[in-house]
């Protein structure tokens, strides 16, 4: 569930839980808990409005973040930082209800965007807006809050005007919610509209709430929910009252997920409820139902077809934001699928919503909703996607409110059972808790850890977590692995989490205004720097200060805030302050300053002591100058000269950091007065830059400091252990890694490999197993894998991807101690494709020319083409692939034609020419054409097949009078006035007058309507799956026959292709179903199928568990409508709750009843 306060946001899901996250919500950010090492996080930008999420163009060089209020705004890399336009994008405030949950959640980019524009923004509206826009009652400054209102999905063109980017206003077009009928209803104020992806096939899937009420059981008509108003203004239809079980109405589009046409908004003609007849209809629009808000939707990458007609838009990971006690996760695979809520919350049912009894007024017979979505009984989905809906697709992941308590789906045998992660047959992990789903991203970046690749990040508002899952892209058990990312309360108010494509770096978003990055190895934000003529003296002491020493990376303009300590501010860079105190005082001074951007530092600190004078330190070992042995691992013992004029109470801390490059490699912090410290032999790589960096930092008792820094460089004019001159080879599906080996004594070579990016760490012991086989056992190393180790020069590192690029480090080992390594890249090489080669006949005595296509390079390296074993009479002209010469006798010849790429890979493919004497056209083969007299006849005659693919021509040799011939089209054309059989013979002739010709039958018929079949009583018991193929109707004439069925009932469904009628009845009767079939010349016949329902007769079969269908003579578990009579003893298992209508004893006959045990009987 979604609060706000004021402009800021708080979704939980556990409605008591309201006053806690609110004050975490203000807690400040300088507590924010630690990422994974190497992580950063930084802050983007700010002094967004209820920011609730952001999205970025294809290439990474925009992002919008759009405010729930309602407007859109855009930022775009300049090549140092992302610069935010001043004025919104789109401003549709006046139109966008902003009120507690609601406002303008939904956004998303045109996959086009860059050549089209077209962005697409959902929203509930104001309902004063909604009644009275274009009327003159309409007040653009009025809203109309707390009451009943829709969801509207709206789509505009985005334009650029100079530099400015903005929306054409006159493109808007909405595909949702065009009148207050037509929207998504909400009838509280939370759970409406969520969030939009795009398919892979170009289909918009958007995501819909419950729009019920979030506190309590709302089944409908609850007094304080907007229900009434929703019925008065037509926004739901009177069986859409049932608050939350909305969700589990087919025709409605609360809580669903809807696949829609992006350019009209109709649903698309493969969903699973789609109606011809009404496009438009919320059915013909939904995907998936039973959900409570899908707050997030993420398209799993390389999932999916291209083309809208195959019904795959991809796979969905859907956050889905809980209730009382359970947050999900569900992947959505295929249409028709029922995700449970509110029967289910997780993966169990929800007790509160289980026995109300409600019944479904959409549905044949008016059945409960319980009774319409028990529990699957295994892992395999109906194949029908219309008759998904009936069984509980259950989450792949679900996560607890009150304790760490995390769980996947599973099986007991038949009975749905749930694993907690970290146990055995479940994913590894640690069990954690949390308050709301918020979803997340796949990450498909190259700048986080190759672990990190292809894996799934979520984040929960509550818990304001970020967590990884591992997934599996088969098998039953969807997620394998649990990580923890960021930890409990990283951050407040996180509500959007995405990836930046242009550097790979994790974005997020606060709803307190805040675009935030998480980064590997990359920090942006401005860094303060304090400068004082002075920290110490007499009081009243008059300090001078410096703050435009502080630096922006970007090289930004900065702001300024000075806190003296004295309850005093400042805003100026250098600012002037005198302090006062009676006796010794200390003041803690703090400059923060913000960039361009509104990247804000962090505070940077100095203490300003009246009345004291501060120590002098200066580092005396190691001595200035000294360089580090690259030979060995040196320990020092740190040394410094402190003068003060009490030295009894001072303070020390040692910081020890390896720098290299662009990152750091700090030691623990050292508070003894002489520490020692082991420093590796690593440095002198020509690509690579290391140092050492000792700060101490002295404090007296009277809170005055004194630092003093030493560099300590490696030794690179002395011997080293670093390999020198590697090298990488790229060979097929390998890497030939070589390099020549130190100049002095060493212990051990260690080559890693690792996939994506470098690495940033040395080898540590000596206990590693080297595989050369990338895919083979070698010990993990930073995310790569160690493939050798020993004295050698080379190793031919296989089992590698092609075209992927991979890293490998060369390390040395002296003693026990690895040097930093030199480090290589390589791409391995893919040889070039062979296109289909098929030469055609070279005729004798005639001229012969064929062009070889063009080979395919995997690296698009420019290739060289070759032939060999040529025949005397013909040559090859490797710069545009001909083949050409004269062949003066038969025969056939076998020649090797290749491509070699830049990496030397050569594939050579057989090419086989046969000369022959000029060998005539082969006709095709052609079937009786039945056609009516007196109507219109048009056949396209095949082509002639040449041996030699020469140009043919053609000309008709005999046609009946009413028949016409086109030579180049080789369309036959007339309308036949008299019945009876004729024939039309066309000549194929090629260039060398070798000729052919093929006859065409015809006859002309009075066409007679078709024969229909007698069918048979067809029985379909009450509650199981039904299914009928009618048989084919006979033409007389032998023509194609298409078939509809009308007198359908709901639960039954007609495929005209395959003349299927299927479906599930509910309810006792007999119907009469009429089948047609209609020829080309609309002639029709129809035959009359009588379909008799009636109950199966729920009986024991044997002794058992009433969970175990093959106990029950209906192959089935019972429901809330069956009768059940029970001749064998059964047993109840512990924990479930069993359903029927009434039940019915035999003699002697017991049912066992386990503990916490639920029976629930209609009568």
């Amino acid at each position: 569930m979604i609060y706000f306060f004021g402009h800021y946001q708080v979704i939980c899901c556990s409605w008591s839980r309201r006053m806690l996250f609110f004050l975490l919500l203000l807690r400040p950010v300088s507590v924010l808990a630690q990422l994974p090492a190497g992580f950063d996080r930084s802050s983007v930008q700010v002094d967004y409005t209820g920011s609730v999420g952001l999205r970025f163009t294809d290439d990474g060089n925009q992002f919008f973040v759009w405010e729930k209020g309602g407007r859109l705004y855009v930022s775009t890399w300049n090549g140092s930082a992302y610069i935010r336009q001043n004025t919104p994008v789109l401003d549709i405030h006046e139109e966008v209800g902003e009120w507690n949950d609601f406002g303008m959640l939904g956004f998303c980019l045109d996959p086009n965007y860059k050549t089209n524009g077209l962005i697409y923004v959902f929203y509930q509206v104001d309902l004063h807006y909604l009644l009275y826009f274009g009327t003159p009652q309409y007040n653009p400054n009025a809203n109309w809050y707390n009451n009943a209102t829709i969801s509207r999905l709206t789509r505009y063109k985005l334009l650029q005007s100079g530099s400015t980017l903005t929306t054409d206003y006159s493109s808007r077009t909405i595909l949702i919610g065009e009148t207050k009928e037509t929207g998504v209803p909400v009838t509280k104020e939370t759970h409406g509209a969520g969030r939009m992806v795009f398919g892979t096939d170009g289909t918009l899937l958007i995501g819909t709430g419950d729009g019920a009420h979030h506190e309590g059981v709302d089944v409908g008509s609850r007094d304080d929910s907007y229900f009434q108003a929703s019925l008065d203004y037509g926004m739901m239809r009177p069986n859409e009252n049932v608050g939350a079980l909305r969700s589990q109405m087919v025709n409605s589009m609360a809580g669903k997920i809807l696949r829609i046409d992006p350019n009209t908004g109709d649903g698309m003609p493969g969903n699973p409820f789609f109606d011809p007849a009404d496009p438009r209809k919320p059915q013909s629009r939904v995907w998936t139902l039973g959900l409570r808000m899908p707050f997030q939707l993420a398209l799993k990458p390389n999932t999916g077809s291209t083309n809208p007609a195959d019904n795959n838009p991809g796979t969905l990971m859907v956050g889905d934001v809980g209730w009382y006690k359970v947050e999900d996760i569900h992947q959505i695979d295929k249409p028709g699928l029922n995700c449970g809520w509110p029967l289910y919350e997780g993966l169990e049912p929800t007790i509160s919503y289980y026995g109300t009894n409600v019944a479904n007024l959409d549905e044949p017979g008016q059945p409960t909703f319980e009774s319409l979505c028990p529990q699957p009984t295994s892992f395999v989905d109906n194949p029908n996607p219309a008759l998904r809906r009936f069984t509980h697709s259950r989450p792949v992941i679900d996560y607890s409110h009150g304790t760490a308590r995390t769980r996947v789906p599973a099986f007991s045998g038949t009975t749905p059972i749930a694993r907690p992660i970290g146990t055995p047959g479940a994913p590894t992990g640690t069990q954690f808790l949390g308050n709301c789903a918020i979803g997340g991203f796949y990450y498909t970046g190259n700048q986080f850890p190759e672990t990190y690749r292809n894996t799934y990040f979520f984040s929960d508002h509550g818990a304001n977590w970020i967590k990884n899952l591992v997934l599996n892209n088969e098998g039953e058990l969807v997620v394998s692995q649990v990580r923890d990312f960021a930890p409990d309360h990283f951050d407040v108010g996180i509500v959007d989490l995405q990836t930046n494509p242009r550097d790979g770096s994790m974005y997020y978003v606060r709803v307190q205004g805040e675009i935030a990055r998480i980064s590997y190895g990359v920090n942006q934000p401005p860094v303060a720097s304090i400068g004082t003529n002075k920290t110490f003296g007499l009081s009243p002491l008059a300090v001078q200060f410096t703050g435009s020493n502080s630096v922006d990376p970007e090289g930004g303009a900065l702001t300024y805030l000075w806190d003296f300590g004295d309850g005093t501010t400042n805003a100026t860079a250098n600012p002037s302050h005198t302090f006062t105190s009676t006796g010794i005082g200390s003041f803690s001074v703090t400059l923060t300053v913000k960039d361009n951007v509104n990247q804000v530092s962090l505070p940077r600190q100095v203490v300003i002591s009246t009345n004291n004078t501060p120590p002098a330190v200066q580092i005396i070992n190691p001595a200035p100058g000294t360089l580090y042995s690259m030979s060995q691992a040196t320990s020092y013992t740190l040394a410094a000269s402190v003068t003060d004029t009490d030295l009894t109470d001072l303070g020390y801390e040692w910081f020890v950091t390896l720098r290299h490059n662009n990152h750091t490699h700090p030691e623990p912090v050292q508070t003894q007065a002489t520490p020692t410290v082991l420093v590796s032999p690593v440095g002198c790589s020509p690509n690579d830059t290391y140092f050492y960096q000792f700060v101490v930092r002295v404090t007296d008792n009277g809170g005055l400091t004194a630092t003093d820094t030493l560099l300590l460089y490696p030794d690179c004019n002395t011997a080293s252990s670093l390999v020198s001159n590697v090298t990488a080879t790229r060979q097929l599906s390998a890497v030939q890694v070589g390099w020549i080996n130190p100049n002095i004594a060493f212990d051990e070579i260690l080559v890693a490999a690792k996939i994506g990016t470098g690495f940033t760490t040395e080898p540590s012991g000596t206990t590693y197993i080297a595989n050369a086989n990338f895919m083979g056992n070698g010990t993990a190393i930073e995310g790569g894998k160690v493939v050798y180790l020993g004295s050698g020069t080379a190793v031919m590192v296989t089992g590698l991807d092609p075209m992927v690029q991979y890293y490998f480090r060369v390390y040395t080992r002296v003693g026990s101690v690895w040097n930093g390594g030199v480090e290589v890249g390589a791409i391995p090489n893919l040889p070039p494709v062979a296109p289909p080669i098929n030469p055609p006949i070279a005729p004798t005595g005639q001229p012969y020319t064929f062009t070889v296509l063009t080979f395919y390079d995997p690296e698009n390296q420019a290739l060289t083409y070759s032939a060999t074993n040529l025949p005397s009479w013909l040559s090859f002209n490797p710069g545009n692939r001909q083949l050409t010469g004269t062949p003066t006798q038969s025969g056939s010849y076998t020649l090797l034609v290749g491509a070699t790429d830049a990496g030397g890979l050569l594939t050579l493919v057989p090419v086989v020419i046969v000369a022959a004497p000029n060998q005539p056209p082969i006709p095709p083969t052609l079937t009786e054409q039945v056609i009516e007299r007196n109507q219109p006849f048009s056949y396209t005659l095949p082509p002639f097949v040449d041996p030699e693919e020469k140009t043919l021509s053609y000309t008709a040799l005999q046609l009946p009078g009413w028949l016409g011939f086109n030579s180049v089209s080789r369309v036959l054309s007339g309308t036949p006035t008299q019945v009876g059989s004729y024939s039309a013979t066309i000549r194929a002739t090629d260039p060398q007058n070798a000729t052919a010709t093929v006859t065409l039958p015809i006859r002309v018929v009075v066409n007679q309507p078709p024969i229909p079949p007698v069918l048979a009583t067809q029985t379909a018991p009450i509650n199981q799956p039904f299914f009928f193929t009618v048989p084919a109707f006979t033409d007389p004439e032998e023509q194609y026959l298409s078939y509809m069925a009308t007198g359908l009932p709901n639960w039954l469904v007609f495929d005209p292709a395959t003349r299927l009628l299927s479906g599930t009845p509910t309810q006792a009767g007999s119907l009469t179903v009429s089948i047609k079939a209609t020829d080309p010349g609309n002639l029709t016949a129809v035959a009359l199928l009588i379909i008799t329902t009636s109950p199966c007769d729920m009986i024991t079969l044997k002794a058992g568990n009433w969970s175990d269908p093959t106990v029950w003579s209906c192959g089935r578990i019972p429901g809330i409508a069956d009768a059940v009579t029970i001749n064998h003893p059964v047993t109840v298992p512990a924990n479930y709750t069993a359903f029927a209508q009434r039940v019915t004893f035999g003699n002697g006959v017991t049912l066992t009843v386990g503990t916490n045990t639920i029976l629930r009987f209609g009568q």
